[in-house]
């Protein structure tokens, strides 16, 4: 049956054919627009390695137009298959897509005034031109070298019209062909507009958008597969195109790369939360080219896919967790010490990113992992390890995991102390860690752990005097300890003025270490021999009284021994307060080298006793 007409050959008419036969079959093309489909598939067909697509203006008309390198057309191949319904050259051929020989009838799906077909090879070039009645012109188009076709559709469009045009056009080629196996590119130019003509590279990878994928290819078969769960974590927001790809689940069939179907609706038994693609030329579309016959290829397709996910999968999920987990707790320092090329490949809010998704991922089924070998990112190395699992067995009991958003001299310390502390630098990664022990207590590691560091002997020396002080007034009321120092506190209990920590005997420099908030708050109040007092130097508390003893040592001491009691005890009972005030009062000779150069320095302008001003020793009531 041939439906079209031509009025100027150089040859005799084939007969008139009944009235109607394009119009209905344009009827099977439910997107207009997929002419675009079928013109890239005839040129593939055709073995092209490249697919230009151009859509631009002309003087009074649109010209849209699909040029491909492939082997080109003889008379005989536009004379039957290209111009008869139903008689598809490439029947039985497998390499091909086509099957039914009514794809290029959907060039008249958009309506054009008129379809021109330019096609070359063997040194003979041919011009066919379609017009929308069906009528056709066939002649010689004199010698030209290569090979290759050019079907150029023209329109009469407004201004308005056309900007839709292009952009249908766009997205219908984004849909259909961006898996395409040959190179397509599409170019738009608006001659009567002002702006300038765009280049696009519509092919892209077969790739899923998930956080981690396999692909595998069998014989002529390529399978991608990965977990939906988390990639919302790392994944740029969807295009109308390619909306259904960022579903909760998805599946996509692919005929070298042209779409067959693709759902995010359809869920197939045993793949919810799965993303995936196949492509294979087995698979084929049905006749109204909108979806994918289920066949035995289909079935076996999907089998496939299942298998793929509970082992290669779930295989590759753990092995690409533990590497996030190590690349997402990488220090600025170590990032350095890597190349140009490797620093550039991501930034630090990426690769907390792609670990959070991964591990999403990983407490997801159906690639749910054991908790137990989940990786987790330390905020510093314990032992040489940026990641560790079985963090349930490095917090028995009722410890808390420990947390932390980034490494800091707190961190450092209670790794130094085999304490490992969960990095959680991204906003998802804390609930994702309950999620991963729901029994478990997280706790910020600067609340529940503390580092203190003792000031070196140059920075204690002013203060030697209030220290001295601060000593003997709490052995006089009988809370003496080994010795009293000054501290800086970072984490938890910063704000208190002193601590008390177990005493470490001889010393060769300032002492450093980290304590559980609770064992410090536990001995707050123990004043005792085997302990020593830090004073907090970042305390008010603290601060003024190293002020005042700049001028008098022994009312600042006595004041600031009373005050950290009052902190550590609370109100002081009457014997405790009797002996405080009595020292204020009848304080103890001070040595020379213990009241400082700040002490020292005052002592020419203090008045002596009964030569005026306040006696120094003067206390609070109690």
């Amino acid at each position: 049956m041939a439906p079209y007409r031509s009025f100027r050959e150089d040859r005799a008419a084939p007969p008139a054919p009944p009235p109607g036969p394009v119009a209905d079959m344009v009827q099977q093309f439910a997107d207009p627009y997929a002419f675009l489909r079928e013109l890239v598939q005839n040129g593939m067909d055709a073995g092209a390695r490249k697919i230009a697509v151009r859509v631009e203006t002309l003087p009074g008309a649109c010209a849209t137009s699909v040029t491909d390198d492939g082997s080109g057309m003889r008379r005989e191949d536009i004379e039957g298959p290209l111009l008869t319904l139903f008689s598809s050259s490439k029947e039985g051929d497998t390499s091909k897509i086509g099957k039914y020989g009514v794809g290029f009838v959907s060039v008249f799906a958009i309506q054009p005034q008129q379809v021109d077909v330019e096609t070359w090879r063997d040194g003979q070039a041919w011009r066919l031109r379609l017009r929308s009645d069906t009528s056709y012109e066939l002649e010689d188009a004199g010698p030209r070298a290569g090979s290759g076709t050019r079907v150029t559709l023209l329109q009469r469009l407004s201004r308005e019209a056309f900007v839709e045009h292009a952009r249908r056009a766009q997205a219908a080629l984004r849909r259909w062909c961006r898996h395409a196996e040959c190179e397509i590119a599409l170019s738009i130019a608006d001659h009567e507009g002002n702006s300038r003509a765009s280049l696009e590279r519509i092919d892209t990878p077969l790739a899923v958008a998930t956080a981690v994928s396999v692909t595998a290819v069998e014989e002529e078969t390529t399978f991608v597969v990965g977990p939906s769960a988390g990639a919302h974590h790392i994944e740029l927001p969807a295009s109308a195109e390619n909306a259904a790809e960022h579903g909760q689940s998805f599946a996509g069939f692919y005929n070298r790369g042209l779409t067959l179907f693709e759902t995010a609706d359809e869920l197939f038994n045993g793949l919810s939360g799965v993303r995936f693609k196949v492509m294979s030329p087995r698979l084929q579309h049905t006749l109204s080219r909108d979806n994918v016959r289920r066949d035995d290829a289909f079935w076996e397709a999907l089998a496939r896919v299942r298998e793929l996910v509970k082992g290669p999968l779930r295989r590759e999920l753990a092995a690409r967790l533990a590497q996030a987990a190590a690349a997402a707790a990488t220090t600025a320092a170590e990032r350095a010490a890597t190349t140009a090329a490797e620093r550039a490949a991501t930034t630090a809010a990426e690769r907390a990113a792609a670990y959070a998704a991964m591990l999403e991922a990983a407490l997801s089924p159906p690639t749910a992992l054991d908790p137990d070998q989940i990786p987790f990112p330390l905020a510093s190395a314990v032992e040489g390890d940026r990641a560790r699992a079985g963090l349930r067995a490095l917090a028995p009991g009722r410890e808390p995991l420990l947390v932390a958003e980034r490494a800091d001299a707190l961190t450092e310390a209670m790794a130094r102390a085999g304490l490992p502390v969960v990095l959680c630098n991204h906003p998802a990664t804390v609930a994702l860690l309950q999620r991963c022990f729901p029994e478990a207590r997280i706790e910020e590691a600067r609340a529940a752990y503390l580092l203190v560091r003792e000031e070196p002997e140059s920075a204690r020396e002013a203060d030697a005097a209030l220290l001295q002080v601060v000593a003997r007034a709490l052995a006089r009321a009988r809370h003496g300890v080994a010795r009293v120092s000054l501290c800086q506190i970072e984490g938890a209990l910063r704000q208190r003025g002193a601590i008390l920590l177990p005493a470490d005997g001889e010393r060769s420099g300032p002492h450093q270490s980290c304590h559980a908030a609770r064992d410090v708050v536990r001995r707050a109040a123990r004043f005792r021999p085997g302990h020593a007092l830090y004073l907090n130097v970042a305390s008010d508390t603290v601060a003024l009284a190293r002020r005042r003893a700049a001028v008098d040592p022994v009312t600042a001491g006595n004041l600031l021994a009373r005050a950290l009691l009052v902190e550590a005890k609370g109100p002081l009972d009457p014997d405790d307060s009797d002996r405080l005030l009595d020292l204020s009062t009848n304080p103890p000779p001070l040595a020379g080298a213990a009241r400082g150069p700040r002490a020292a320095a005052t002592d020419a302008k203090a008045p002596a006793r009964g030569e005026g001003g306040p006696p120094r020793g003067r206390g609070l009531p109690p």
